[in-house]
């Protein structure tokens, strides 16, 4: 995103410093640390608000608490702005998640999404295959008035949240 709109500045967060030190490398990697920046933050609690976008990728699902998460993301964009969120394809039904992709995404769940919202504030435990009706949910009782699908592919939904 920071090498196609490079007049754009970018805020990335995450709970894990690990993670933040490798995005800093690979911005200086892609020559595109002059408009981005990398910093430790809970989902609840980050800084530099009021912003036009935020995104989420592959992680709401993570969170021990998304609906706390949602609202803290609501108060920190314009009155104008945009919520992305990015999520793994899943149906709102055992039934719906029979297939080979999400028969793998309950095991890395199982292993992996749903220990790390558990050992968080709340411990929502969403798992990869929450279902769009389940993240519709949280991001409303965040207080969003809107939440869209507005693309797919066989492995993520986008959602888009407005306030």
């Amino acid at each position: 995103m920071a090498e196609a709109f490079p007049n754009s500045e970018f805020i990335g967060f995450d709970l894990h410093q690990g993670s933040i030190e490798a995005a800093r490398e690979h911005a200086k990697t892609h020559g595109v640390e002059k408009n981005v920046q990398f910093e430790v933050a809970l989902a609840k609690e980050f800084g530099g608000a009021p912003y036009d976008m935020v995104c989420v990728f592959d992680c709401l699902h993570d969170m021990g608490d998304p609906t706390g998460a949602a609202a803290h993301i609501k108060n920190s964009l314009k009155p104008d702005g945009t919520w992305m969120i990015v999520e793994p394809f899943a149906g709102d039904s055992l039934e719906e998640n029979m297939t080979p992709m999400s028969r793998v995404a309950y095991s890395a769940s199982t292993m992996i999404c749903v220990p790390t919202s558990l050992s968080q504030e709340v411990g929502a435990a969403l798992g990869a295959q929450a279902g769009e009706a389940k993240l519709r949910e949280m991001v409303l009782a965040g207080g969003f008035s809107s939440v869209t699908r507005a693309a797919e592919t066989p492995f993520n939904m986008v959602l888009e949240a407005r306030p």
